[in-house]
């Protein structure tokens, strides 16, 4: 992570949303923006109206390539612990530190496991032999495991669906990304010039670098922080951790649009500004060559054709025609 993302990443990260700085964070990146953002697509009907009309698709990270897309991690014991000792707290509030004294209640709090502890002080107020605890302490154990897997397996994935997301490259001369995401280079490439964009800018605003990670974001201490305080904790998170991926696909150099979470309910066309050029890949045929040209020219819009370098493994452009 360079020096400047992490600036922007600490002014996102707080897990309290009235200690966020939003637009320090927003100017940080615009300071830092790339000159343009390109966006690879295969030469059909989709790709060809969105194109016609300034539109890219948006959509949840689960529709993504990247199973770990957006992905989280969580620490389900301190989760778990802290829900069960914020229970006690309540519990105790209710009454109970009626019938404990306050060192037998600080005791309770201390323990590393507040419940367990407090179950046995109840049993043992209710004058139960402790040889009659054991089935009483494994069903609430049992119940304890139980959270933990819940919190495991639906937690982690459970903010992606709210999110919506759309990719863009740094770069315009990948011949692996032409490979992937521009149909073996049989498609087309679109060109967005940021630098003309200003700050309050939409699109601008909602772009972000994407941030290569070993480490999955780390979510716990924000539903520790829902725990303690919903209406107050970041809601933004899920956003901040959609821009964390594996280096395996630091060669994309990806910003990506992010719709915050609620923004748009459903997988939908998103408006983006007029391309500033089009690249056309260096196995497009003819058909699809017309095709792109016949938007361009009506939109006029800047075309280069890409050829593949005699001399080395790169890419080559020339524009494609004579441009008003």
């Amino acid at each position: 992570m360079e020096e400047w993302q992490a600036q922007m990443v600490t002014c996102l990260a707080h897990e309290e949303a009235k200690n966020l700085r939003v637009e320090e964070a927003l100017a940080i990146k615009y300071d830092h923006r790339p000159n343009s953002v390109f966006k690879y697509r295969q030469v059909d009907d989709w790709s060809l109206q969105n194109l016609e009309n300034d539109c890219v698709w948006v959509c949840s990270p689960t529709d993504y390539n990247d199973p770990y897309d957006s992905s989280i991690s969580i620490t389900s014991e301190t989760l778990t612990s802290s829900i069960v000792q914020d229970g006690v707290k309540e519990l105790i509030k209710q009454g109970l530190d009626k019938d404990l004294d306050t060192e037998r209640l600080k005791a309770l709090l201390a323990a590393e496991n507040p419940a367990i502890a407090l179950q046995e002080a109840l049993l043992g107020q209710d004058q139960i032999p402790p040889e009659f605890w054991p089935p009483f302490i494994a069903a609430f154990e049992e119940q304890v495991q139980q959270w933990k897997q819940a919190v495991k397996e639906l937690l982690p994935g459970s903010h992606k669906d709210s999110l919506k997301v759309c990719s863009f490259s740094g770069t315009v001369d990948s011949i692996i990304m032409w490979s992937h995401y521009a149909d073996q280079h049989r498609g087309f490439s679109i060109e967005y010039d940021l630098q003309v964009l200003p700050p309050e800018n939409l699109f601008v605003r909602m772009l972000y670098p994407v941030i290569y990670s070993d480490a999955l974001f780390d979510a716990t201490r924000y539903y520790l922080a829902a725990l303690r305080d919903r209406p107050g904790f970041n809601i933004l998170f899920p956003a901040l951790a959609s821009l964390y991926k594996s280096p395996e696909w630091s060669y994309e150099r990806e910003w990506r649009l992010v719709i915050p979470a609620g923004l748009v309910k459903e997988p939908s066309r998103w408006r983006v500004p007029k391309p500033k050029c089009l690249h056309l890949g260096s196995r497009m045929n003819a058909e699809q060559r017309d095709k792109v040209l016949a938007i361009a020219r009506k939109r006029d819009i800047e075309v280069y054709q890409t050829f593949l370098a005699e001399d080395s493994f790169s890419l080559r452009s020339e524009p494609a025609y004579a441009h008003s």
